[in-house]
């Protein structure tokens, strides 16, 4: 089953990425845990419908915004997933591009239940309970 959690992760994202938020919520479990790190923890939701609330307000201040996936751990129900960012503001025109947050996200009984961004790569293998 794990190798289906890869590529539910990997679909999310794609969907994510191509700004279709429907397609990207579909293996998302109607409580899903939205869960960003302590600095950003005012943004973390419970539910599809305020995860893509949240999108939508980063489209409000980012002109593009892309994730791209830059290494992938298979960890049964969890899946590791090393992320670079791509984007530029509205506004000021600025631009990014950073490995800012990693992702972990949690699956029960094939759908993502939790979704987990930590700041370090070393942080994200840990929380999926990958040992170096």
């Amino acid at each position: 089953m794990s190798d289906e959690n890869v590529r539910k992760v990997e679909d999310y994202i794609a969907a994510y990425n191509r700004r279709d938020f429907e397609a990207a919520v579909a293996d998302f479990d109607p409580e899903v845990e939205w869960v960003l790190p302590a600095m950003q923890a005012f943004d973390s939701c419970v539910g599809p419908d305020q995860v893509k609330r949240f999108w939508d307000g980063l489209d409000e201040t980012m002109e593009e915004l892309r994730l791209d996936p830059q290494e992938t751990v298979d960890a049964g129900d969890q899946v590791a997933t090393r992320l670079r960012y791509y984007g530029r503001g509205k506004e000021s025109g600025a631009e990014i591009e950073t490995e800012m947050y990693h992702q972990v996200a949690t699956f029960r009984d094939g759908r993502m239940v939790r979704i987990e961004y930590v700041t370090s790569w070393p942080e994200a293998l840990a929380a999926a309970g990958v040992t170096a």
